[in-house]
């Protein structure tokens, strides 16, 4: 991570997709920060909160199009947000199996990515998303990450999980793409 490009598996994190009518509204409710000002093709950093308060989990907030958001965490919630979800017009569903996800950080992160074909990534701004096309689906890479350093979170279906791994280093290999785990994640 800090000397050429880490990857860490972001599958396992819990991914909660809302959408409906109501989403926005909805996540205001749930959230101490104004959730409007987090744009379309944008990612925002949280907490959620009881009425009183208290925080459940911090996490991101995509907005992936207008009215579709992934609320991403380490914590399970989907009862609590269906119970919160009462009284709106909105679709909660636990995603987490269908979506892959890796963590590429350190500074040939960018390099990686630009070498497997993702043009104008080097362009993409903190907390900014966007869509690549990819083996007959889509990529999601988001210019976010847990290390501080330069890096992305690159999303996808997870029929196609073990295509982005081996698309990803072997286009990472002249960069010394290097897979982490936990430890070495919370050390950087």
């Amino acid at each position: 991570c800090r000397n050429a490009c880490g990857v860490f598996d972001l599958t396992a994190m819990v991914k909660h997709r809302i959408t409906g009518p109501d989403a926005l509204t909805f996540l205001n409710r749930l959230v101490p920060r104004d959730v409007s000002k987090i744009r379309p093709g944008r990612v925002g950093y949280t907490v959620w909160c009881t009425e009183q308060g208290q925080v459940i989990d911090d996490g991101t907030i995509f907005h992936l199009r207008e009215g579709d958001y992934r609320l991403c965490s380490q914590e399970r919630c989907l009862d609590w947000l269906h119970w919160s979800a009462l009284d709106f017009d909105v679709s909660i569903t636990e995603e987490t199996a269908s979506v892959a996800a890796l963590a590429v950080q350190g500074p040939t992160s960018c390099a990686t990515l630009r070498a497997m074909g993702l043009a104008g990534i080097e362009t993409l701004k903190p907390f900014e998303l966007r869509h690549y096309p990819f083996q007959g689906g889509e990529l999601m890479v988001s210019r976010t990450g847990f290390t501080g350093d330069l890096g992305y979170e690159v999303w996808t279906s997870a029929e196609l999980a073990l295509t982005l791994w081996d698309a990803l280093f072997a286009a990472g290999e002249p960069y010394l793409i290097r897979p982490i785990g936990t430890t070495a994640l919370n050390i950087a």
